[in-house]
């Protein structure tokens, strides 16, 4: 399931307002009364948490809104004719660009 539809907040949702719709879902659905609603909703609060928790989000889950850098990565090149595929250079640096925004 989405993290961003569990907690209610959008794409752009920074930490502190992340933060704030966990909470106020917790306070909603105790772990005594919803055991699996206060699971689901601590799961999505775990993968949007922070900058490098929603990164990795963003990389590595299939259920992303985004296409990740790599899903990007791999069709300029696979889509291109006559380039080279890149090398593990260009791929970390890529990725650090990609990590600054």
């Amino acid at each position: 399931m989405n993290p961003f539809e569990v907690l209610g907040v959008g794409v752009d949702a920074d930490d502190v307002s992340v933060r704030k719709a966990y909470l106020d879902l917790v306070r909603r659905y105790p772990p005594e009364k919803h055991p699996e609603k206060f699971k689901q909703i601590t799961d999505a609060y775990d993968r949007l948490k922070d900058k490098k928790s929603r990164l990795e989000y963003y990389l590595f889950n299939r259920e992303t809104p985004f296409r990740s850098p790599f899903e990007v990565l791999i069709s300029h090149f696979s889509e291109a004719d006559g380039r080279r595929p890149p090398n593990f250079e260009e791929i970390k640096e890529y990725l650090r660009r990609c990590a600054i925004q």
